[in-house]
């Protein structure tokens, strides 16, 4: 609301006739700012109080005069009108071209109560009210349009059921036009047989809101309702709103959405398939829960260009890994290139990295080298070992890190260079760096993205699935059909791999290509191991307690069981126990599903 008290001025004096001007005393001047003079019941004549003294004090006698020169040009407004008055668009432009200097408020009879001289206060409040006017023209239209274009029914009616609004969506279900019904009670809608019964009539009994499924005489349509009542300050029932949807509708919509689900699934499906495919091409090939969150980070940073920094002990599989990332990529048709740091000589490094120049050195190729950097690019150079590097080839990769660019040994020209570079290594590079025998700005480059390869015997799980592919591998590659003993399974699983995936690999195909049977069985893997493989259950173990003993077999059991059968009903029925009893039990010792490529 506006304070007309701050902006109106009440200290004027109000002479009734012209003439008096002539008879003015100072005295009836004093506190006073301005004078309006009457002529009849109308305004005729605003005069400034400070001007008139001035004028008198300078000798003037003329009233004329006097009245002339301390005239102020005005505009005369009701006051109860003046809020009004302020709102309209064209106030502004009385007061603007005639230049006038003051507004003259008056009451129901004519006469002067107060003076507005500040009108640059008065034109802001006139812009004031033509911006709030639009802004709220705007919004009222913008909920018209939100009104009319929502694809739910939706009636407005009063405190007594009385039908205010519908909506075109509300027109189409009535089968009625707005027009029909606005004005007419819910009743009306019971009466015309366009509903069985008013859900708006619920709510204003229960003044809460209301949900229910109504039916449409008329057409046969089931609608859910939902109506809600509305309340103003005072806590009185004001409006009641309700919406409703088609319930044949809905269902068309959750049918579309379950049809989007299943076609989202069976491409999920061929996605997981073809990661599959790819992780198999590199041999990828696991089981634990560890190795699917390296899947997992393997899938989402494939796409970059982070440098990635691969640990683990010698075996592990770093190399596959490093194919796995290359795979995923944007660059897979583009060369996926290797070198090891610590097979070739340090006084050779540099060249085979970086390439060189004709002439360059004693016993160069005369045309000069491409090294590896610059022939993996546009693709994956893959640095394995890198804890081998030389320090003083350390400072060289990582001005390429950061520039992307290298110069042959020999040369002047820096060769702008697309390589994405992983590296690999079995030291402990943090160590390295304490040591200062690895470069740490080196260090924090490469270890951008960091990824651990656990050893083999933290993922038993893994033992199984790449002794499945191992098997089909070696049968295929030797043109051979054999298969392993239970006893061979049990052994391989607790065997502790200190070579990791490697040496298993070495193992496997040594006893397929050693025995003479079909069937492997426990000797073929005595004859090879430098110590033999035991179980905790063999007679080399240590004596434990019984409940603990127990446990460990219980464990070993299942685990076999599993492993070799791939299946809990199974499992459960060699073991002679429920199927339930099995995922217990494999849930208890952690025994993780089966899976193969990335399941």
């Amino acid at each position: 609301m506006i304070d007309l008290q701050r902006i109106v001025t009440q200290e004027i004096g109000v002479y009734p006739q012209l003439k008096n001007i002539e008879a003015l005393e100072p005295h009836q001047l004093k506190g006073k700012k301005y004078v309006v003079f009457l002529e009849g019941q109308q305004v005729s004549s605003l005069n400034s109080v400070r001007c008139l003294e001035a004028l008198l004090h300078s000798g003037i006698k003329d009233p004329e005069l006097l009245l002339v020169q301390s005239r102020v040009s005005f505009l005369c407004l009701r006051s109860e009108q003046f809020i009004e008055d302020l709102k309209k668009h064209d106030f502004l432009r009385p007061l603007q071209n005639p230049g006038y200097e003051a507004v003259v408020l008056i009451d129901e009879q004519g006469y002067p109560t107060g003076v507005i001289d500040n009108l640059e206060v008065i034109i802001q409040l006139t812009s004031y009210f033509n911006y709030k006017q639009a802004e709220v023209r705007h919004t009222l239209l913008e909920y018209e349009a939100i009104f009319n274009y929502l694809e739910e029914e939706i009636f407005v009616t009063d405190q007594n059921g009385v039908i205010l609004r519908l909506n075109p969506v509300a027109e189409k279900v009535c089968g009625l036009k707005e027009s029909d019904l606005v004005g007419k009670h819910v009743q009306e809608l019971i009466k015309r047989k366009i509903v069985a019964s008013s859900i708006t009539e619920q709510v204003l009994k229960q003044k809460s809101k209301v949900n229910m499924m109504q039916e449409m005489i008329m057409s046969g349509k089931r609608i859910l309702s939902t109506a809600i009542p509305i309340f103003n300050d005072h806590g009185e029932l004001v409006r009641v709103v309700s919406t409703s949807k088609d319930i044949d509708q809905i269902n068309r919509l959750r049918a579309e959405l379950d049809k989007k689900k299943a076609e989202i699934e069976i491409k999920d499906n061929e996605l997981r398939l073809l990661r599959n495919k790819l992780l198999s091409e590199v041999n990828f090939i696991y089981a634990s829960e560890s190795m699917q969150n390296i899947k997992e980070l393997i899938v989402k940073i494939a796409d970059t260009d982070l440098s990635v920094l691969i640990q683990g002990e010698s075996g592990v599989g770093k190399e596959v890994i490093a194919k796995s990332i290359h795979h995923f990529s944007r660059r897979k048709n583009k060369p996926f290139v290797k070198i090891n740091c610590g097979l070739i000589p340090e006084n050779l490094l540099e060249a085979e990295l970086f390439g060189y120049e004709k002439g360059a050195f004693t016993g160069a190729d005369k045309n000069g080298k491409i090294g590896k950097i610059e022939l993996a690019n546009g693709g994956t150079l893959f640095l394995d070992e890198i804890g081998e590097m030389p320090l003083s080839l350390q400072v060289k990769l990582l001005e390429f890190l950061q520039d992307k660019t290298i110069c042959r040994v020999g040369g002047t020209r820096f060769l702008q260079i697309d390589t994405r570079v992983i590296a690999a290594t079995n030291c402990d590079l943090q160590d390295m760096v304490n040591r200062k025998l690895f470069r740490q700005d080196l260090y924090y480059r490469l270890k951008i993205m960091p990824i651990r390869i656990p050893p083999l015997r933290e993922r038993k799980e893994d033992i199984g699935a790449l002794i499945e592919y191992l098997l089909n591998k070696f049968n295929n590659k030797y043109g051979i059909s054999k298969r392993l003993s239970p006893e061979i399974l049990k052994t391989l699983f607790y065997y502790d791999w200190p070579g990791n995936v490697r040496e298993l690999e070495h193992v496997m195909e040594r006893i397929m290509v050693i025995s003479n049977s079909e069937l492997i069985t426990l000797e073929h893997v005595e004859e090879i191991f430098e110590v033999r493989p035991h179980g905790p259950m063999s007679s080399q173990a240590s004596i434990i307690p019984l409940k603990a003993a127990k446990m460990k077999l219980e464990e070993e059991l299942v685990r076999l069981a599993y492993l070799k059968y791939k299946s809990t009903y199974k499992a459960a029925e060699v073991l002679q126990v429920d199927q339930s009893t099995v995922v217990k039990l494999m849930k208890k010792y952690n025994v993780a599903k089966i899976q193969a490529g990335v399941e």
